[in-house]
Protein backbone atom coordinates (compact mmCIF):
# COMPACT_ATOMS: atom_id res chain seq x y z
CA UNK A 1 0.00 0.00 0.00
CA UNK A 2 1.25 3.47 -1.12
CA UNK A 3 2.41 5.73 1.66
CA UNK A 4 1.33 9.13 2.09
CA UNK A 5 5.11 10.06 0.99
CA UNK A 6 4.42 8.52 -2.63
CA UNK A 7 1.14 10.29 -2.69
CA UNK A 8 2.85 13.65 -2.26
CA UNK A 9 5.65 12.48 -4.64
CA UNK A 10 3.63 11.35 -7.37
CA UNK A 11 1.44 14.70 -7.01
CA UNK A 12 4.89 17.12 -6.94
CA UNK A 13 5.88 15.09 -10.02
CA UNK A 14 2.82 15.47 -12.00
CA UNK A 15 2.36 19.03 -11.04
CA UNK A 16 6.03 19.60 -12.31
CA UNK A 17 4.85 17.86 -15.55
CA UNK A 18 1.67 20.13 -15.93
CA UNK A 19 3.73 23.43 -15.20
CA UNK A 20 6.15 22.39 -17.83
CA UNK A 21 3.93 21.92 -20.56
CA UNK A 22 2.10 24.91 -20.05
CA UNK A 23 5.17 26.50 -20.27
CA UNK A 24 5.77 24.66 -23.36
CA UNK A 25 2.65 25.82 -25.22
CA UNK A 26 2.79 29.56 -23.43
CA UNK A 27 2.26 32.08 -27.03
CA UNK A 28 5.30 34.51 -27.71
CA UNK A 29 3.50 37.64 -27.42
CA UNK A 30 4.99 40.93 -29.04
CA UNK A 31 5.25 44.09 -26.39
CA UNK A 32 5.44 45.85 -29.11
CA UNK A 33 2.74 48.40 -29.68
CA UNK A 34 2.39 48.87 -33.45
CA UNK A 35 0.75 52.18 -35.06
CA UNK A 36 -2.65 50.44 -35.23
CA UNK A 37 -3.16 49.80 -31.71
CA UNK A 38 -1.90 53.07 -30.61
CA UNK A 39 -3.77 54.91 -32.90
CA UNK A 40 -7.30 52.88 -31.50
CA UNK A 41 -6.44 53.20 -27.95
CA UNK A 42 -6.30 57.12 -28.68
CA UNK A 43 -9.56 57.21 -30.39
CA UNK A 44 -11.52 55.04 -27.84
CA UNK A 45 -9.52 57.07 -24.57
CA UNK A 46 -10.91 60.23 -26.35
CA UNK A 47 -14.29 59.12 -27.46
CA UNK A 48 -15.53 57.81 -24.51
CA UNK A 49 -14.62 60.78 -22.33
CA UNK A 50 -16.71 62.94 -24.66
CA UNK A 51 -20.08 60.39 -24.44
CA UNK A 52 -19.60 59.68 -20.99
CA UNK A 53 -19.48 64.06 -20.81
CA UNK A 54 -22.44 64.20 -22.85
CA UNK A 55 -24.54 61.15 -21.57
CA UNK A 56 -23.51 62.87 -17.48
CA UNK A 57 -24.43 66.48 -19.28
CA UNK A 58 -27.86 65.32 -20.73
CA UNK A 59 -28.62 63.36 -17.24
CA UNK A 60 -28.05 66.99 -16.12
CA UNK A 61 -30.03 68.91 -18.77
CA UNK A 62 -32.78 65.81 -17.85
CA UNK A 63 -33.30 66.77 -14.19
CA UNK A 64 -32.48 69.86 -14.09
CA UNK A 65 -34.62 71.11 -16.94
CA UNK A 66 -31.85 73.14 -18.14
CA UNK A 67 -31.42 72.23 -21.64
CA UNK A 68 -29.65 72.32 -23.51
CA UNK A 69 -26.46 73.97 -21.26
CA UNK A 70 -25.83 70.53 -19.07
CA UNK A 71 -25.51 69.10 -22.37
CA UNK A 72 -22.79 71.56 -24.23
CA UNK A 73 -20.82 71.61 -20.65
CA UNK A 74 -20.61 67.86 -20.35
CA UNK A 75 -19.40 67.23 -23.83
CA UNK A 76 -16.65 70.28 -23.10
CA UNK A 77 -15.62 68.96 -20.01
CA UNK A 78 -15.72 65.14 -22.10
CA UNK A 79 -13.42 66.58 -24.76
CA UNK A 80 -10.77 68.52 -21.96
CA UNK A 81 -10.85 65.07 -20.25
CA UNK A 82 -10.07 63.17 -23.43
CA UNK A 83 -7.31 65.11 -24.29
CA UNK A 84 -5.88 65.16 -20.83
CA UNK A 85 -5.93 61.12 -21.03
CA UNK A 86 -4.06 61.22 -24.64
CA UNK A 87 -1.67 63.70 -23.20
CA UNK A 88 -1.04 61.04 -20.12
CA UNK A 89 -1.09 58.12 -22.34
CA UNK A 90 1.33 59.89 -24.37
CA UNK A 91 3.97 60.64 -21.66
CA UNK A 92 3.36 56.96 -20.50
CA UNK A 93 4.41 55.44 -23.75
CA UNK A 94 6.98 57.77 -24.38
CA UNK A 95 8.72 56.91 -20.71
CA UNK A 96 8.16 52.86 -21.49
CA UNK A 97 9.80 53.43 -24.80
CA UNK A 98 12.94 55.25 -23.32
Amino acid sequence: MPSDQDHKDALEAFGNKVKAAQEAHEPDIEHEKTGWAVGVRYASEFSAAVIVGGILGWGVDHFANTVPWGMLIGIILGFTAGTRNIVRLAKEMSVDES
